[in-house]
């Protein structure tokens, strides 16, 4: 079973029939989506910048400039609703999609909003995200979200957005081994190297192979094994970027097994498909 877990639903994933038909395509079983750009059809075609700089966190440049854009255009306060669109694609899909409630600060009681969703959606698991708003991991905001999230046992899906936050997640996650959590775009991990920090419950998501490349990639699958790699593939941030990134895992010089594992098997694991 292949599941790309990581994506947004704009772009190839706005709407049911054509989600449906990219997944068939590539012989896809689900994806996870969470919130985009509103109702954008727009499929960006990013720059190889892990061609230029293979050995780097490139996504760490990259993060400067998402922030900037989204307080300049103040896209977060889109993702409530966001939140409901990819509830109804779900609906609308039968079973392909599998949502990820994007939390923000901007939702008044989030907790309650959790509790309330949870109820209603059966999500399968959060996302948050530094570069679209500000709040760091030693927040209340952060450790109640983690808490809500391992108290369910539903993965959390971050984008971090520098070294500190980095080593601020890896003192939480010292702390809290039982959160399944997910680190987007392999972001800092030299640092979780360095630091010699390994966990059962810790995750590395491979989106998106122009500014995660295949040297780092293989890396972190050296470093922490194939059991805890998930399959990202970040739509609608890279042109044609499912096929781009299943091609990728399936080229690597590993054994079937543990491609299998990087491309879906962790997530329906993660999921509990």
């Amino acid at each position: 079973m292949i599941i790309d877990g990581h994506a947004h639903a704009c772009g190839d994933f706005l709407k049911p029939n054509e989600i449906i038909k990219r997944l068939d395509a590539q012989k896809v079983a689900k994806v996870v989506l969470v919130p985009g750009e509103w109702g954008s059809k727009k499929n960006y075609a990013l720059p190889e910048m892990a061609l230029l700089f293979p050995s780097h966190n490139v996504v760490k440049i990259t993060n400067k400039l998402t922030k900037m854009v989204m307080k300049i255009t103040g896209a977060i306060q889109q993702i409530p609703r966001g939140n409901d669109f990819v509830y109804e694609l779900c609906q609308q899909t039968h079973g392909r999609v599998l949502q990820f409630v994007w939390i923000t600060q901007g939702i008044e009681n989030p907790l309650h909003y959790l509790d309330e969703k949870f109820k209603d959606w059966s999500f399968k698991g959060i996302k948050m995200h530094q570069c679209w708003e500000n709040f760091a991991i030693d927040s209340k905001f952060f450790k109640d979200i983690a808490a809500w999230a391992e108290e369910k046992e539903l993965p959390l899906f971050i984008h971090l957005y520098g070294d500190k936050d980095v080593m601020e997640i890896m003192e939480y996650k010292r702390n809290h081994p039982k959160l399944r959590l997910i680190i987007a775009h392999l972001f800092g991990l030299e640092l979780f190297m360095f630091q010699k920090f390994k966990c059962k419950n810790l995750y590395f998501d491979t989106s998106t192979l122009q500014l995660t490349s295949t040297k780092r990639l293989m890396k972190a699958l050296n470093y922490i094994g194939a059991e805890h790699i998930t399959l990202g593939s970040d739509t609608p941030y890279g042109r044609d970027n499912l096929r781009k990134n299943i091609e990728r895992i399936q080229g690597l010089p590993i054994s079937k097994e543990e491609k299998e594992l990087i491309l879906g098997e962790n997530m329906k694991t993660l999921l509990k498909l």
